[in-house]
């Protein structure tokens, strides 16, 4: 199995957070900026044909950009949903943008089935959709109401992916800052699984999610496929990481990944490698870390990191042995927005350094009895 030709590859994330006529969804912008980044890192998409929209006013603007990425994909088209869904009149589904209300569904929503005419049309060998969003399931009732319209694509070897049966709330929250669906995607690409192969195929990623929503009691996500677009690989399974060398030993090629991306057996291995330095992380080391600045290579926001350690810092102040402010799974669980075409931060340097960050901040937490490597 091979990831999909990132050159031949095209994704659209639609998202909206904010609206008029509905509660905002302020989480959802998160979700846009890391599953973008996710993509890139993961499934070997350039970033420039990874696109977002986010807080469309209108269904043109989704539509102009769906349409492209139809037109110019010619092995992986995946798009991705997530803000309000709503159910008009007729029982069919119709995705919110920031002006669409409940009374004028059919005139201000962007009906589901665009989407799958989309997707119908494109020529993409290999074709996703993922619904994150109220009442996403009832594009499993369209598929078999209205015009066989899912049926037709399926043919074609699409995977349709919601995140919640036929009229089900869905938009419920992971304490990490995204939709608890999205965030368990997330975490899925940048951490992998036990139980898949080499590579994550879209049925890894449902089954997956379906034990993660059983076991925190979400709605489960439901798909729909057929079996050769489920052994479509979508990403690397970072979970084998779990056996590869430590950063330092690894190649080139296998250290340019992006820091959400490191397994927490990686950390093991490095404390491990590095128990004599522990405890000796001050904050007088962060505050006068500095680190390398990349152009031509994907790096890290350097405001967003100078404003983490900040933060990081100000929690190496207070006592090891008392209340803490921040946790090794906070340092584990940052996220960055990577740049290109502009300076950031070289991502392996900054990785390094908040490994040792992470590292003492477990050390405390061994101090006061308490082990967060399971978290």
């Amino acid at each position: 199995m091979q990831l999909p030709d990132g050159a031949n590859s095209r994704a659209v994330l639609i998202g909206t957070a904010t609206y008029e006529h509905f509660p905002d969804v302020p989480a959802i912008r998160n979700n846009l900026r890391d599953l973008q980044s996710s993509l890139v890192r993961h499934t070997g998409l350039p970033l420039e044909h990874c696109r977002t929209v986010l807080d469309p006013r209108d269904q043109v603007v989704v539509g102009g950009e769906v349409e492209e990425a139809t037109r110019a994909a010619t092995d992986l088209l995946l798009i991705y949903y997530s803000g309000h869904g709503l159910v008009a009149s007729d029982g069919l589904l119709h995705l919110a943008h920031t002006r669409t209300s409940q009374a004028l569904a059919h005139w201000s929503g962007i009906p589901f089935k665009h989407l799958h005419h989309a997707i119908q049309v494109s020529r993409a060998k290999k074709k996703v959709l993922i619904l994150d969003c109220c009442f996403s399931g009832r594009a499993a009732v369209l598929a078999g109401e209205e015009s066989n319209i899912l049926g037709q694509v399926t043919a074609n070897g699409t995977f349709t992916l919601t995140s919640s049966p036929a009229n089900e709330p869905s938009l419920s929250f992971d304490g990490h800052g995204y939709t608890a669906f999205t965030g368990a995607l997330l975490r899925l690409l940048d951490n992998g699984s036990p139980r898949a192969g080499e590579m994550l195929t879209l049925r890894d990623l449902h089954v997956e999610l379906l034990h993660h929503a059983q076991a925190n009691h979400l709605p489960e996500p439901k798909r729909l496929g057929t079996d050769t677009a489920d052994l479509v690989p979508l990403a690397q399974n970072r979970y084998a990481d779990r056996e590869a060398p430590t950063n330092e030993e690894a190649p080139d090629a296998e250290r340019a990944t992006a820091r959400t991306a490191r397994p927490v057996s990686r950390l093991q291995a490095l404390e491990n490698a590095r128990e004599e330095l522990m405890g000796l992380l001050t904050t007088r080391d962060i505050h006068t870390v500095q680190f390398k600045t990349v152009r031509l290579t994907p790096g890290y926001d350097e405001d967003e990191v100078d404003s983490f350690l900040d933060r990081a810092a100000l929690a190496l102040a207070d006592p090891p042995e008392g209340p803490q402010r921040m946790r090794a799974v906070d340092i584990r669980n940052t996220r960055f927005t990577t740049t290109r075409l502009r300076e950031g931060y070289d991502m392996d340097e900054v990785d390094s350094f908040l490994d040792r960050v992470e590292l003492e901040f477990r050390r405390r937490e061994r101090l006061r009895g308490e082990d967060d490597l399971a978290a």
